[in-house]
């Protein structure tokens, strides 16, 4: 059975964004007729690395989190984080942390709703973005029930937009609320991934690498 860790928003002060879609392809081969053929015989997967500036009061707790994760034997939900292609309503990281600290931390969750549902491998959704502060752009990653999609193409306004979409991997109910900043459960790549260590200025700089959970129920 396999605990998911949560990591909370204000934990990911990020100094690289650099998530993506591992298509999984086998290299070209090359036939009898000389043409090259790519191989595409796995499912696609998310896939990213998080390089982390945690200051000293956030070391412990995050030592905790990991803890918690042993290393590839749980899983960790995540923020997919993406501030050009998203808005980020976020207050100074020393309010976050010390509401965080009395357990008054609510983090900035921005979501539209799919208006009329949508089926697995659907290359299109209709949202409802008028409660957003701007428009979905084009490009940016959203998820629903922690399964990440991509923004590829978009028309419309309001509550009639329509977002051209890719690796739609699982229906969407209308009705359904999907995250503007897209959430996925990763899985380490090693053991030794996100661990902490500092010197004399007692800065942590971490570095978590994950790989998209796609075999979950």
């Amino acid at each position: 059975m396999n605990s998911i860790i949560d990591i909370p928003l204000l934990f990911w002060r990020v100094t690289e964004v650099n998530w993506r879609i591992d298509w999984r392809g086998q290299g070209a081969l090359s036939g009898l007729n000389g043409a090259d053929q790519a191989i595409l015989n796995r499912f696609p997967r998310f896939v990213g690395a998080a390089p982390l500036v945690l200051p000293p009061q956030m070391i412990p707790a995050w030592r905790a989190l990991m803890t918690k994760g042993a290393g590839r034997a749980n899983v960790y939900r995540v923020r997919m984080l993406d501030p050009v292609a998203q808005a980020v309503p976020r207050q100074g990281w020393r309010a976050d942390w010390a509401d965080y600290q009395r357990g008054f931390y609510s983090e900035a969750r921005p979501q539209v709703i799919c208006a009329a549902g949508a089926a697995a491998g659907a290359t299109s959704i209709t949202v409802d973005e008028r409660a957003l502060p701007a428009p979905i752009k084009v490009g940016a990653y959203l998820s629903h029930n922690d399964w990440p999609f991509a923004v590829t193409g978009r028309s419309g306004t309001g509550a009639a937009t329509v977002l051209e979409v890719a690796q739609l991997r699982r229906t969407i109910p209308a009705g359904g609320p999907i995250d503007c900043i897209a959430r996925g459960l990763f899985r380490a790549t090693d053991d030794a991934t996100g661990q902490v260590g500092y010197g004399l200025d007692r800065v942590a700089r971490p570095t978590l690498d994950l790989v998209e959970w796609i075999t979950r129920p």
